[in-house]
């Protein structure tokens, strides 16, 4: 089966907002140590479900800081984020040196079949993949800004988390789970 297309046009900063059950069904699987981050939080949901700290590229009227993740040398304890998909991999191999636990980012499940992307999923503190069997409704922000939560339908594509556990080598394969 392929992909419906979105009925929004699509977002110049790639800004969609993962719905508030996404990032809940993350924090009651993986045993985070310390404070959370989200480098690119828009709206905020993830530091909201986790009580961390945010910031974004640009300042969407939220209360988080304007802050260009890429530049950021800032330490973090860990760092959860769906990142814009056309700066997915920069964000996440720069979250990788940025954290002191745990690295989560929200991908689309086709961001996993690239060979671009290989030595980011052959590392050897790639933790788990977390496949999201119910497909998220992530509208484009300022859709969801204008209209509200009524908007959020059926989600059209399929998403995974994928997290890394900085500093542990696994000795194992990475799991893979589906969360229902």
């Amino acid at each position: 089966m392929g992909e419906r297309p979105s009925e929004y046009k699509r977002d110049l900063n790639d800004w969609y907002v993962e719905p508030v059950w996404s990032v809940e069904m993350l924090r009651d699987r993986v045993g985070f140590l310390g404070e959370i981050h989200d480098p690119c939080c828009g709206m905020g949901t993830i530091p909201k479900v986790f009580g961390g700290s945010g910031a974004d590229l640009i300042d969407r009227g939220y209360g988080y800081p304007a802050r260009d993740f890429l530049r950021d040398t800032s330490t973090y304890d860990n760092i959860v984020m769906n990142p814009p998909y056309k700066t997915g991999q920069a964000m996440i191999e720069h979250a990788l040196k940025q954290t002191r636990d745990r690295v989560a980012a929200l991908v689309q499940l086709k961001f996993l079949a690239s060979r671009r992307r290989h030595e980011l999923f052959s590392r050897p503190d790639l933790e788990s993949v977390i496949v999201l069997s119910r497909r998220p409704s992530m509208p484009p922000g300022e859709e969801l800004r204008k209209k509200g939560e009524a908007i959020r339908r059926n989600g059209s594509i399929d998403f995974c988390w994928v997290v890394w556990r900085r500093g542990v080598r696994l000795v194992n394969q990475p799991t893979m789970r589906w969360a229902l």
